[in-house]
């Protein structure tokens, strides 16, 4: 059975665990973006790792090489290491920044809730990113789950949505029942990105920061993030309208987020999924490069 890897012991009190990952929930970069913000925003110290060989087929997350004039100058492998932060904010906090397993999701989760017993965890956090039929000219739509009743007033103080969903899962899942079997509470907070913008989208993830800001009770320093959020929101503007055909699928969209309310992802219009996809990273890496 693999077993977590300690570089440090850090001293914490009841620590909140934030969790991250690359993969299937990572729609537009949301949850690994935002975890990498966090751990760089906070100066937090990586303290421990999670082997890496047991849970995934390397041969579909393939280590990346960085080549220089022939000479090998860097192996980069999947990452599955935790941070903490204990001197900056009110909370202590652990941050975990991952790649969802292939394989031995069971024990994946044990070697999480191995860190959680040891420090003592208060409450659970995990971030995720979904794609959905939701317009960028509105604020971006946050949703949650929760594993404890009693979570329920303080999502919706946070004016976050509750999600209704039956379908195949993410880890988030197998961590949420975990952490309910142990008597840990816990929140899985999803972004949910335009499905016609592919790409990282800065904006969902300040959102979704913002979101989690909120539900812990901890001010985190979101400016940075914001000025790049309205940076990101006038280049896709400026974008849709060079575009008449995007122009009326979004239109279609308001017109649905409008009828709907807060939920307009429980309402898809036969169609649009495929009509109009934007690759916005490459066009802000051809904005950038322009003003360069």
């Amino acid at each position: 059975m693999a077993k977590v890897i300690y570089l440090e012991r850090p001293l914490l009190y009841k620590p909140y665990l934030i969790l991250g990952f690359e993969g299937w929930p990572n729609a537009a970069e949301v949850s690994s973006f935002a975890i990498r913000y966090l751990v760089e925003n906070l100066n937090a110290r990586r303290f421990a790792s999670i082997p890496k060989e047991d849970f995934y087929e390397m041969t579909s997350t393939r280590p990346v090489a960085v080549i220089k004039e022939g000479r090998l100058t860097e192996l980069k492998v999947p990452r599955n290491h935790f941070y903490y932060s204990n001197d900056r904010l009110s909370r202590h906090l652990i941050l975990f920044e991952g790649i969802e397993p292939h394989l031995r999701w069971s024990s994946y989760v044990d070697c999480l809730f191995e860190v959680v017993e040891r420090f003592d965890v208060e409450q659970i956090f995990t971030l995720g990113g979904t794609y959905d039929y939701v317009p960028h000219t509105y604020p971006a739509l946050i949703s949650a789950v929760f594993n404890d009743e009693d979570l329920e007033e303080k999502v919706g103080l946070a004016g976050l949505g509750l999600t209704d969903y039956t379908g195949p899962v993410s880890i988030h899942t197998f961590i949420m029942e975990g952490a309910k079997r142990k008597g840990i509470k816990a929140i899985s907070l999803w972004g949910h990105a335009p499905q016609y913008l592919q790409g990282r989208n800065v904006k969902v993830a300040q959102a979704l920061l913002k979101g989690l800001s909120d539900l812990m009770g901890v001010e985190i320093d979101l400016s940075e993030l914001r000025r790049s959020s309205e940076y990101f929101d006038q280049q896709v503007n400026h974008l849709v309208e060079g575009d008449p055909r995007l122009q009326e699928v979004i239109g279609k969209l308001e017109e649905v987020y409008r009828q709907s309310g807060r939920d307009p992802h429980s309402r898809k219009e036969e169609g649009q999924k495929d009509e109009k996809v934007v690759y916005i990273q490459a066009f802000l890496k051809r904005q950038d490069d322009e003003e360069k």
